[in-house]
């Protein structure tokens, strides 16, 4: 019987149970429990072999009432400076700029002389230029402005032969009119002009001439008269006449002559009809004095009986 209550009581204080009658008894919980550092007779703890750490376990596997975490966004492109891309269209445009205008001004100059109602005539008061006009097979006529009044002579040079054709006014002026014929057809001539001093032919005709340029388009002759009046109805004399078709699609060579004593001029219109210009019914009558100042530019209906209307210049 002893043994039987000393195992009972044994097993009251070994599982804690409290039986009635008795002092409460605490438990004792064994200092290898409470103690953070096991005894050190202890065999180590196995650690498990885990394909995750427990981060990683955590992050992979999480909760399943637990958020799931958002996506990650993708990197932001680089941002360029408000500063760098004021900068680069500012050079931009300067660059874009410095490239056009120069051109747009060219064009636009090179309109302005095409559209102008004088067709490129008025370039006869350009000094120390010489400028051809009524080109025909074996002639033509060079057509320049002096500096200073001075007699002038044209000079012709065959660029073939070598052979030049001479003719001098012998007129003390600043403006000069000079036919040159008997000029070997269909070959180039160098042209050049002494006065004040020795000119060469305007850039814009590329040094020189050929003779015959549009001979296989020439029509028949058109010899046409005009009449160059006073305010007061008496003839002007001394003076030059240049006519070019009203038409602003390209340069025409075009043709002239001097006035006489009666005030009357005559051109052959089939010079201007051979560089097959479109339909014109106009055309333009520049005069200019001695001095190579332009008094007049007159719009006239083109000729259909050889004849002109009448220019008066008011004076």
């Amino acid at each position: 019987m002893a043994d039987i209550l000393l195992s009972a009581q044994t097993q009251s204080v070994s599982t804690g149970t409290q039986t009635p009658g008795d002092d409460p008894v605490v438990p004792t919980i064994p200092d290898t429990l409470v103690s953070n550092n096991p005894p050190p007779d202890a065999p180590p703890l196995p650690v498990p072999d885990l394909p995750f750490s427990k981060h990683e376990q955590e992050v992979s596997v999480p909760l399943a009432d637990s958020p799931s975490p958002e996506p990650q966004a993708p990197p932001l492109p680089k941002t360029i400076s408000p500063r760098r891309i004021n900068s680069s269209a500012a050079l931009s445009v300067l660059i874009l700029l410095l490239v056009t205008v120069p051109l747009s001004v060219f064009f636009v100059s090179q309109k302005k002389q095409v559209a102008d109602p004088r067709s490129q005539a008025a370039y006869v008061t350009s000094e120390n230029n010489l400028y051809i006009a009524n080109l025909d097979k074996t002639s033509f006529s060079v057509i320049w402005k002096e500096q200073f009044p001075a007699k002038g002579c044209a000079v012709a040079k065959n660029t073939k032969t070598g052979m030049e054709a001479k003719v001098c006014d012998n007129i003390l002026s600043r403006m000069h009119l000079i036919h040159l014929t008997n000029l070997a057809p269909y070959l180039t001539h160098e042209v050049s002009a002494l006065g004040n001093k020795k000119m060469s032919l305007h850039a814009f005709f590329g040094g020189s001439v050929l003779t015959g340029l549009f001979d296989k388009t020439k029509p028949g002759p058109k010899i046409t008269e005009g009449k160059i009046l006073k305010s007061d109805g008496n003839p002007m004399t001394d003076v030059f006449v240049i006519v070019t078709p009203l038409l602003t699609d390209r340069f025409y060579f075009p043709v002239a002559a001097t006035v006489d004593g009666q005030g009357m001029y005559r051109v052959d219109l089939s010079l201007i009809d051979a560089q097959n210009p479109p339909p014109y019914e106009t055309v333009v009558v520049e005069v200019v004095d001695k001095s190579g100042n332009t008094l007049i530019e007159q719009k006239v209906a083109r000729p259909t009986e050889n004849q002109l209307p009448p220019v008066t210049i008011n004076e």
